[in-house]
């Protein structure tokens, strides 16, 4: 009787495990804003500076996330990892049941969050190129539709804390943490990566930043994904829920349904390319896809009702789908092996470390002229950042399947 594994059952349950993993993240995504700008009631420059604490572990720390995730396992640090993952939000449920939820706590958890994406990310992105197969772009198009698809279940069950409270939402975000890692222990063990000289940890480091710097297809893929950090995420994180609160008086339902129309606008793209097999020149693509989201956002600024509000954020989340999955394909099919997790740290580097930047910028802007003409900053910044690249690198001529990975 043969033991051989099948072709797809690495790819299916690292796709059940993402799912899982991804969930809670969807919950924490309207928990969070929630708990800052509603519950306690923060003020817009606090709600920004609380969302750049989500960041800021990810930022220090995801160049040594990427030299983990090509020294060891990514497997069995995966496991672990979400291991620890369920811990918080059940310290959280019991915080808020003792009513001891302030600020600070929220800063805590928001540290802790951000210290295990450090590590989970680059490992997680690494396991998706050994378990992908040939058609990279197919398989990161499906992965990145299976990550922002069951987002907005998480969003789904975030909203409920209106009526059940915050304290049971939490204790499901744990749970479902849990069988993230019960997933995550089913997907078949892998060969060992090609083996390699191993240096010490901040030559290591320094050899995956050399990697991505010298590469004209990386770089710039990455210098527009920090863009996409610093503006559109920021707008994302901090403007859009402070929109909900501030013009269209929403509360957790709002906020989740808010998240649930960019993610369902993604969704849609993700789904159009999956049927169209990608696209020939992914660098076009994401150019495009950045000039065409600045003008979709630039109607937030607008005095919209409330449903043209949530339409603006869906056609901006379809704009999203192309940026993300072409940015990530590039950089994954132009990656060694041997430094593929720490080249993707760099990638994850380049849209986290824009992130803290973004929402405090934008929290701020928020404070002094107000959400609606706060949208106009990051339209203006992004602008300018998908034109410099369009004019300065060769995004434009990638092609398809002619990504040689970077000499290591």
């Amino acid at each position: 009787m043969s033991t051989q594994v099948a072709p797809n059952r690495p790819l299916a349950w690292y796709l059940a495990s993402s799912a899982f993993f991804l969930i809670p993240g969807g919950i924490q995504m309207v928990m969070f804003p929630w708990l800052v700008a509603v519950y306690l009631q923060e003020t817009p420059a606090r709600v920004g500076m609380a969302q750049m604490a989500t960041q800021l572990p990810i930022v220090l720390l995801i160049l040594w996330g990427g030299l983990i995730g090509d020294r060891v396992d990514q497997r069995r640090l995966l496991i672990v990892l979400q291991c620890g993952l369920v811990i918080p939000p059940l310290v959280m449920a019991a915080l808020v049941s003792a009513d001891l939820v302030v600020y600070q706590v929220m800063i805590i958890w928001a540290l802790i969050g951000g210290t295990f994406v450090a590590f989970t990310q680059p490992a997680r992105d690494a396991l998706l190129t050994r378990v992908a197969g040939s058609d990279i772009q197919r398989v990161v198009t499906k992965a990145v539709g299976v990550q922002f698809g069951v987002q907005i279940i998480g969003f789904a069950i975030g909203s409920t804390a209106v009526f059940f409270g915050a304290a049971p939402v939490l204790v499901v975000q744990g749970a479902l943490m849990g069988v993230a890692v019960l997933a995550t222990m089913r997907i078949p063990v892998l060969p060992p990566a090609p083996a390699r000289v191993r240096a010490s940890a901040l030559r290591e480091i320094a050899e995956g930043l050399a990697l991505v710097w010298r590469s004209e297809i990386i770089l710039p893929a990455v210098l527009m994904t920090f863009a996409v950090g610093v503006f559109f995420a920021g707008t994302y994180l901090v403007v859009l829920p402070l929109m909900v609160r501030d013009i269209y008086q929403g509360s957790a339902g709002g906020i989740a349904l808010v998240f649930a129309a960019n993610m369902l606008g993604t969704c849609t793209t993700i789904f159009f390319l999956m049927r169209r097999g990608g696209f020939e020149r992914p660098g076009r693509a994401l150019i495009l896809g950045s000039l065409v989201s600045v003008f979709v956002l630039a109607l937030l600024a607008l005095e919209l009702p409330e449903w043209g509000f949530y339409a603006v954020v869906y056609l901006w989340g379809m704009c999203g789908g192309v940026n993300m999955t072409m940015s990530r394909s590039i950089v994954q099919e132009a990656s060694p092996d041997t430094h593929r997790a720490r080249v993707l740290s760099v990638y994850s580097l380049g849209m986290m470390g824009g992130i803290p930047i973004g929402s405090v910028l934008l929290g701020f802007c928020v404070g002094l002229i107000g959400a609606r003409l706060a949208v106009l900053v990051p339209v203006a910044g992004m602008f300018c950042a998908a034109l410099l690249l369009l004019l300065g690198s060769r995004l434009w001529h990638v092609r398809r399947g002619s990504l040689a990975p970077v000499e290591a």
